[in-house]
């Protein structure tokens, strides 16, 4: 697996022997001032994404029991999965990996299973689970890569 984000890989390769210009310095220079932040957010992912899904599943269970009932544990493998990338993708600060790596795979087994619609009720309550449980800092480094499992799900649901 690649270290860098795509972005700071791509200014390293386009300067090719040159100097980094002013953007490419002030991206690499924001990825390294924002690496303590992503850090703790990537840890507190680590340690409670377990409670969190479950805290999303009973929620859904709610809604869904049947659901819970014949798909619980596949439920619990996919977002485990999903939150574990999210955690590699804020401490890479990479939302193109998450993309690549993640959301094509997700909505992809889930558009042939269709479960979509019930999906999006899932990382809905996720996304709730988080903002209720995590410090705002995490939080707003999470959110975004909710959003773009949310609104992937929704274009088929």
């Amino acid at each position: 697996m690649q270290t860098l984000n795509h972005t700071l890989e791509k200014s390293i390769v386009d300067a090719d022997g040159r100097y980094l210009d002013a953007q490419a310095l002030y991206s690499l220079e924001n990825y390294f001032q924002s690496y303590k932040v992503r850090l703790e957010t990537y840890q507190h992912l680590r340690d409670h994404s377990d409670k969190l899904i479950i805290q999303a599943l009973r929620k859904l269970a709610q809604t869904y029991p049947e659901l819970i009932q014949q798909h619980g544990p596949r439920c619990k493998y996919d977002m485990s999965e999903v939150l574990r990338y999210i955690a590699l993708s804020v401490l890479r600060d990479d939302e193109t990996f998450f993309k690549e790596q993640m959301v094509v795979w997700l909505d992809t087994i889930l558009l042939a299973h269709k479960r979509n619609a019930h999906c999006v009720v899932a990382y809905r309550n996720l996304q709730a689970a988080v903002a209720s449980a995590l410090p705002a800092t995490d939080v707003n480094l999470i959110r975004p890569f909710l959003d773009v499992v949310i609104q992937a799900l929704e274009t088929h649901a």
